[in-house]
């Protein structure tokens, strides 16, 4: 990514993605705005999350979100259409884990997100 800043995925928070290295460079992971740039999102770490490529997708479009407490969220609107996107649903209710000495992503952030980006409602306990 070009404009993440200080936004590496080697030390960001929230890996929804694989968890894999070659010859020591991380792979699998993109550094992801919970506030987009272009919508006066800072790069700094609270507004960060490591996710692979599709789940950042998803989190751009809406699909995914994530509450208050940190809880992963799906919306109510997403569809799937083959068993590989069915698991999308599992993350429903999963918990962020912040990796030693990184930050959560702050509430500020987060309600934007929830406000401008999430689509729906989400799914039922």
């Amino acid at each position: 990514m070009d404009r993440v800043g200080p936004l590496r995925d080697h030390d960001v928070v929230g890996r929804l993605a694989p968890d894999g290295q070659l010859a020591g460079t991380p792979v699998g992971l993109e550094a992801a705005h919970v506030r987009w740039f272009n919508f006066d999102g800072p790069d700094e770490l609270d507004n960060g999350l490591a996710l692979c490529s599709l789940h950042h997708k998803l989190f751009d479009r809406g699909v995914l979100g994530i509450d208050a407490g940190h809880t992963i969220k799906v919306s109510r609107l997403y569809s799937a259409r083959s068993t590989a996107g069915g698991q999308v649903y599992d993350l429903h209710g999963t918990t962020l884990q912040a990796r030693r000495g990184t930050q959560m992503p702050s509430p500020r952030h987060l309600n934007w997100h929830d406000t401008q980006v999430f689509k729906g409602e989400p799914l039922a306990a």
